[in-house]
């Protein structure tokens, strides 16, 4: 930014190039809802209406997109994989264990897993879904809190062009909340708020020793947008703005001997002694910081460092494809509308041709003292209609009826091509929606959602890398909750639970140590390879019994306790541990 740069403490005038330089964004943001309409079935205009009018063709429903989505969907959810948290260190193995239960939890309490799923749901739909990471406020609920964040609220960086946004200057989220909900999270401005909301009628500012009122008065008055940008007033609410920003400040770093670098800290008295003792590399660099500042209008209710223990962004962009140029979104659904269309009007046209009648009559066919033309034209489509005939006309075969069937057939076939092209250009095989397979084993079942994975291998790898940036920031989460003091962390190992203790400090010969210090713990969040839900368990149950069954019975009696542990057996863990006891001492309980 050249006018007015950002640095810590935005100023009104940088706030103001961000807000000009995302109006001057590319407007995709109206070819996503109208792909949203599609999948809700809100794609007939008001001229398709009409026209289904005047064909005599009542309302229906031709929405095929929506069943070919929802088995996109359904792909995700049947394919969905746990956290695993690593450790590059294999001193390090007990502290990944522990986390990877500390991770797994806090997805399930935090409902992660259904917030993700509702971003991929709409990445499909509309090009990008968003995930928001953050702590819950309300104390009686669970620490952490996850949830999917509708597109039309977040602006980013145009410029950016990581996946993650690494490289982002800023991302803004607007949100309508009330007007006294506003006022109790903002108590020192609540004054600014009231006096915005009534227009600065009832306060003389420049009366009084209150500068920042007078100064709020003006900035609000040279503000070039209107108010009902950020007040509505019929509701009540006002629209906060939450402003996510980078600047960038001179600092230095340790490059450590292993070669990684470190950010120093003169608070730190072990930087100060690495220092001193000559054991790091001190160079001087440019470092991104990250802040926080909420807006009400042109008014700056908050301005601090970011809380969060990473340099990221709170919200996690989940991509399906982007245009080449603009970088504009977009989803499954846009080149699945011009077949959609097409079906409309096939339809339209098939009713038509099914009800065109093509009538050939001689000039003294008719009994015109009994019918007239124009009343054998309105009635002769009805399946009661009735003509007189003349019974003096000079040709007896002056009066033809003729149906153009054959036409309907072939509209028939455009309309059967076109459902097909749906599921072409969306890269959806018909077994996924349900059609015949002949695929009865686990393994060939598994091959076909492997062969989905496949055709759509581009949103599913955006999606897979978007839901490991969240467990990344969730797993941050925990890591800084867990500093300072002892923790301990129960895991399950089968039947039996294990205690992990972290930051223990243990007295040795040479002094006290802390094991399992989660302050130097080197460790990383990925994602299973197998997937865990019920439906795949029960597909390896499935493999797996053929093999225990081709097994010789020496091999049965180690095999059959695994085989137990895939099933939804309850108390499967404990049933399975008493089947390997008794084959350990000969089949003698």
């Amino acid at each position: 930014m050249t006018e007015a740069g950002v640095t810590a403490d935005i100023s009104i005038e940088a706030y103001d190039k961000i807000c000009r330089d995302i109006r001057d964004q590319p407007k995709w943001r109206a070819d996503s809802d109208t792909d949203c309409d599609y999948y809700d079935g809100a794609q007939t205009s008001a001229e398709v209406i009409e026209r289904l009018k005047m064909a005599g063709i009542p309302p229906q429903d031709s929405n095929l997109i929506k069943p070919t989505i929802n088995a996109v969907l359904g792909l995700e959810a049947r394919s969905r994989t746990d956290y695993r948290v690593t450790a590059d260190d294999e001193s390090q193995a007990e502290i990944a264990e522990g986390l990877s239960a500390k991770i797994k939890e806090a997805e399930t309490e935090s409902r992660a897993a259904r917030a993700m799923s509702d971003a991929y749901s709409s990445m499909i739909r509309a090009g990008i879904g968003w995930v928001e990471i953050s702590r819950e406020f309300d104390a009686l609920k669970y620490p952490y809190r996850v949830r999917e964040v509708h597109r039309n609220e977040i602006y980013w960086d145009w410029s950016s062009r990581e996946p993650d946004l690494s490289d982002a200057r800023y991302l803004r989220r607007d949100k309508w909340i009330d007007r006294l909900q506003a006022a109790l999270m903002f108590p020192d401005c609540a004054e600014i708020i009231a006096n915005s909301w009534k227009g600065w009628n009832d306060t003389d500012v420049y009366e009084g020793y209150d500068n920042g009122l007078a100064r709020a008065y003006e900035i609000e008055q040279a503000w070039s947008r209107n108010q009902e940008d950020y007040l509505n007033r019929n509701s009540g609410m006002v629209r906060l703005s939450e402003l996510w920003y980078r600047h960038f400040e001179d600092a230095y770093v340790l490059v450590l001997p292993d070669g990684k670098v470190i950010e120093y800290s003169e608070d730190n008295p072990y930087h100060q002694a690495a220092v001193a003792q000559g054991l790091v590399q001190v160079q001087k660099s440019v470092l991104s910081r990250m802040r926080v500042s909420i807006w009400l209008g042109p008014h700056k209710l908050m301005d601090v460092p970011s809380p969060l223990p990473h340099s990221d962004f709170p919200y996690i962009p989940f991509w399906c494809f982007r245009k080449d140029r603009s970088r504009a979104p977009y989803g499954l659904i846009r080149d699945m509308r011009g077949p959609q269309d097409q079906i409309i009007d096939l339809d339209i046209l098939l009713y038509e041709v099914l009800n065109s009648v093509k009538v050939e009559v001689d000039n003294d066919a008719l009994d015109l003292s009994q019918n007239s033309y124009q009343e054998v034209a309105n009635n002769i489509s009805s399946l009661r209609s009735m003509t007189i005939l003349n019974s003096q006309r000079r040709n007896a075969s002056g009066f033809r009826v003729i149906r153009e069937h054959q036409l309907a057939a072939q509209v028939f076939q455009l309309v059967q091509e076109r459902k097909r092209r749906i599921e072409e250009v969306g890269g959806i095989y018909r077994t996924m929606l349900g059609a015949h397979t002949s695929a009865s084993s686990g393994v060939a079942i598994n091959s076909l959602v492997e062969q989905g994975s496949t055709v759509l291998a581009e949103p599913n790898d955006n999606f897979r890398h978007a839901r490991r940036l969240v467990g990344q920031q969730l797993l941050a989460l925990i890591k800084q909750d867990m500093l300072g003091s002892q923790k301990v962390v129960t895991i399950r190992q089968g039947a039996k639970q294990k205690l992990i203790y972290f930051n223990h400090s243990v007295m040795t010969a040479g002094g006290p140590i802390v094991e399992n210090d989660i302050a130097t713990a080197q460790v990383k969040v990925v994602l299973e390879d197998v997937p865990a839900t019920p439906s795949f368990r029960a597909q390896q149950l499935q493999a797996f019994s053929q093999i225990v069954q081709a097994a010789p019975p020496t091999y049965q009696a180690i095999l059959y306790p695994v085989m137990l542990e895939l099933s939804d057996v309850p108390n499967r863990y404990e049933l399975a541990e008493q089947l390997r006891r008794m084959s350990s001492t000969g089949g003698n309980a």
